[in-house]
């Protein structure tokens, strides 16, 4: 992404005075920030403490100037006696040599259209915030991960509020093929949780623009206001306290359906670091930069947040907080993780414990970022140093599928002989790639949002094969990550094979890759069924839920795991399983006592699973027979 040159070259010029503990020690402040509102006045607070000048500038033209008066710790301070509620307001900022910056408020709880204003919030004009649901054990999680606009934006998926929020909150809707959509389809899934792509508001779709079906698309990955629900998803899109309303509105809808919420979250970068409110509020402190004052961008977005800089880290803090208060949020998952720093992580986790301690908080642990010295990353290399934060498996997802990242790599499921042990010990939660302190701290995955689906992965990896037998291989693929210890996670659409036309990344592209095929779900109908069963059976079972490695390591007996075949046995409460994975183009022959009940064979679970005593597991595909009690 191309930035915006550089507004304050001398703060960039002196960034490591900003970035030392002496400025931080000096300036740092956990006091109110952004416009606190009562019907008699609201307070204006902004920390710029680099700033020789600031004014509140009210109004949408910002014709009504207001004096701020410098306080404590750099926070600048304006009361404003007037009801204010909806009003909008920026900042006008002028800096050593008469420089200045206008800007919306970066801990601004509400927004016009396309961030060019704040805007001051009533938290009762708002409505109450959302009630939280019982609390919820980790180990039990399935997250599905979706984006608002693919769910709802279908012309023949019989949804009426299309691409928005309130879509999802629609029952009974149909496409035209009479399949069922949008939210009586999420319910029958048996998920827990669904995982939002962003849904704050980020800047790479106009709000004010066309947004109809193939007008305009964006997965979200480009932040603006970091305690604004997005406008775009949003009917009435330039009300500002709508995006609020209309978003708790869904939260509680699918919380009465008995579906858990987790947000997408991206503090690791910004949509354009020069021209974001916290560059221009306090210019070179937020970012990370190089020696030559340019933006440091390990995250290939043009910029790189400091998460251990105080005022960023509690910015991260304060965000997450707002959102699991308000909004009764069950969990969130960090984009690029890893770009943050392990003290960050460590705070988020104990804010959140303070609210719900159930509230799952997973991420994306790859090692990267422009660490200073003494920071320890938040990857998964540091996991031991970070309990109860969960991380991406790539170890399993690439030994089940190959990488990703190489045309032609191979996995267990398409073909390798070299990784049946990793899948293994995926399965058992990985201790022997990671430095997990928990089961649960593995998300257990076969795809995500970017990179190729697991469906396009294999065409790829097979271009002769049959549809069919591409199906039969993700089929294989995502009974072995259900059968697996940690927090299963599943993408939209991964359980009738989704396919973007082959296309690695779709995040611009249009509808007509991105939006939820539906019928699609009917045509593959039974892998949604075995899908459904797995997690069914997840569910019932707590030897596939243990929560912990010493009960793996008392539980769980390896027989083989070589080439295309992996067996293995579980005792735990009380039951015995055995698992046959056949990766293998041929059926094969195992031996298995009568006094084994099959829950699980040929693609198929419950009544749809051979009878007793199946001593034969058919070509990619699984078999898990249960001890008689």
């Amino acid at each position: 992404m191309e930035q915006t040159p550089l507004k304050d070259q001398q703060a960039h010029a002196n960034w490591r005075e900003l970035h030392s503990n002496e400025f931080n020690e000096k300036f740092a402040y956990d006091g109110p920030l952004g416009a606190e509102y009562t019907p008699q006045a609201t307070t204006f607070r902004l920390w710029a403490p680099t700033a020789t000048w600031v004014e509140l500038m009210l109004g949408e033209d910002g014709a009504e100037l207001i004096d701020m008066t410098r306080g404590e710790r750099g926070v600048w301070e304006a009361r404003v006696e007037d009801d204010c509620s909806a009003s909008v307001y920026r900042y006008r900022l002028t800096f050593p040599g008469g420089h200045t910056n206008v800007t919306f408020d970066p801990w601004g709880r509400g927004s016009t259209p396309n961030s060019k204003a704040s805007v001051v919030i009533d938290p009762v004009a708002a409505t109450e915030p959302c009630e939280r649901m019982p609390q919820f054990r980790a180990a039990d999680a399935v997250f599905y991960e979706a984006h608002v606009r693919d769910l709802t934006i279908g012309r023949e998926n019989g949804i009426e509020r299309k691409g928005k929020f309130l879509g999802l909150t629609e029952p009974s809707t149909r496409t035209a093929a009479g399949n069922p959509s949008g939210l009586d389809y999420l319910t029958s899934l048996g998920v827990t949780h669904v995982q939002l792509l962003p849904i704050y508001d980020f800047g790479s779709v106009d709000e004010e623009g066309d947004l109809s079906w193939g007008a305009q698309y964006n997965w979200g990955y480009d932040p603006m206001n970091y305690f604004v629900p997005e406008g775009s998803y949003t009917v009435d899109t330039g009300t500002p306290y709508a995006r609020i309303r209309q978003l708790k509105a869904t939260v509680d809808r699918l919380h009465a359906s008995g579906l858990r919420v987790v947000m997408d979250v991206v503090f690791n970068h910004v949509y354009d670091a020069g021209t974001n409110p916290l560059e221009m509020t306090v210019p070179g402190y937020f970012f990370r930069l190089n020696e030559d004052g340019s933006w440091a961008d390990a995250t290939a977005c043009g910029n790189e947040t400091a998460s251990e800089q105080p005022m960023m880290r509690r910015l991260i803090v304060d965000a997450v907080t707002y959102w699991a208060r308000e909004f009764a949020l069950d969990g969130f998952r960090f984009d690029l993780m890893g770009i943050h720093d392990v003290e960050t992580m460590n705070a988020v986790r104990a804010a959140l414990d303070e609210i719900d301690p159930s509230i799952i908080v997973i991420g994306e642990g790859w090692p990267m970022g422009n660490h200073p010295d003494g920071v320890i990353p938040a990857d998964y290399d540091h996991a031991d140093l970070m309990p109860g934060i969960s991380h991406f498996n790539d170890s399993f997802r690439d030994a089940m599928k190959g990488s990703p990242f190489e045309e032609g790599s191979r996995g267990f499921a398409s073909g390798s002989a070299d990784d049946a042990g990793a899948i293994f010990d995926g399965v058992c939660g990985s201790r022997g790639r990671y430095p997990f302190q928990a089961p649960v701290e593995s998300v257990i995955y076969n795809e995500a949002h970017d990179d190729y689906t697991l469906f396009d992965k294999l065409a790829l990896t097979f271009p002769e094969a049959s549809e069919d037998e591409v199906i039969r291989r993700c089929e294989l693929a995502t009974t072995v990550q259900l059968l697996g210890e940690g927090i299963a996670f599943l993408h939209a659409g991964q359980e009738f094979g989704r396919t973007k036309g082959g296309l690695r990344n779709s995040y611009a592209s249009p509808d007509s890759v991105n939006e939820f095929d539906y019928d699609r779900a009917a045509k593959f109908a039974g892998f949604g069924e075995l899908v459904r069963g797995l997690l069914k059976l997840r569910a019932e079972s707590p030897w596939l839920r243990l929560g912990d490695f010493a009960a793996i390591d008392e539980a769980y007996e390896l027989g083989e795991a070589t080439g295309s075949r992996i067996s293995y046995t579980v005792r735990a409460g009380g039951q015995e399983a055995r698992i046959f994975i056949n990766a293998a183009e041929e059926p094969w022959e195992t031996g298995l006592g009568e006094e084994y009940r099959a829950v699980v064979a040929n693609s198929r679970t419950g009544v749809g699973a051979e009878a007793e005593g199946t001593a034969q597991v058919a070509p990619l595909s699984v078999t898990v027979a249960v001890k008689h009690a």
